[in-house]
């Protein structure tokens, strides 16, 4: 454990020697650029006004290999590099993104659910269409029950379901009921045979 501790501590001053030597790198750096730039703006005032006496071409030549030198002593811009990672602070924008996700998915979901139920109810509409060709009378006694009282017409309209419901209900019961009675009137009549 004494170890790791040990470890630990000098890979923390290493760190923080590192931290101060780069700090004085950029400060180098810093202050050479600055007396560059300075050097370089003296270059240009001086060859400003150089420029506004007259001068002869040996003049000019000497202005043009000084500025030549000046610019070959600038330093080029070093090469940025961009890393794109997630952090904390990056947490508004990771949630921004999964709530438009959930809200496009909810979306598309909505929109789903609106074409199947759009595509039934056009169902509907050709064969209520297809039942007024048929038989207009009837649709008209409809037509008139539900404008009437459209929710008596619902009520009405369950009631006449369930009925059928229990009709079917029973004639499947009553013919299940004389397959039996079938049955055994069979196994009665060959029992008796034997």
């Amino acid at each position: 454990m004494k170890k790791i501790e040990e470890q630990l501590e000098s890979i923390e001053e290493v760190l923080a020697l590192v931290i101060r030597k780069n700090a004085s790198i950029e400060n180098l750096i810093q202050t050479a650029a600055e007396s560059q730039n300075k050097t370089l703006a003296d270059t240009m005032i001086d060859i400003k006004k150089d420029l506004k006496q007259p001068s002869p071409s040996q003049n000019l030549e000497t202005y043009v290999s000084e500025i030549k030198q000046a610019v070959a002593s600038v330093p080029k811009t070093p090469e940025v590099q961009h890393h794109h990672h997630f952090d904390l602070q990056s947490k508004g924008f990771i949630i921004s993104a999964a709530l438009l996700l959930l809200s496009t998915a909810i979306s598309i979901a909505v929109a789903i659910s609106n074409y199947n139920e759009s595509s039934r109810l056009q169902e509907s509409d050709i064969k209520f269409r297809i039942a007024r060709q048929l038989n207009p009378g009837l649709i008209a006694e409809v037509d008139s029950i539900y404008y009437e009282d459209p929710d008596r017409a619902e009520l009405e309209t369950q009631k006449r379901e369930a009925h059928e419901i229990t009709v079917r209900e029973a004639e499947k019961l009553l013919k299940q009921r004389q397959n039996e009675a079938k049955q055994a009137s069979e196994l009665l009549n060959n029992l008796k045979r034997d």
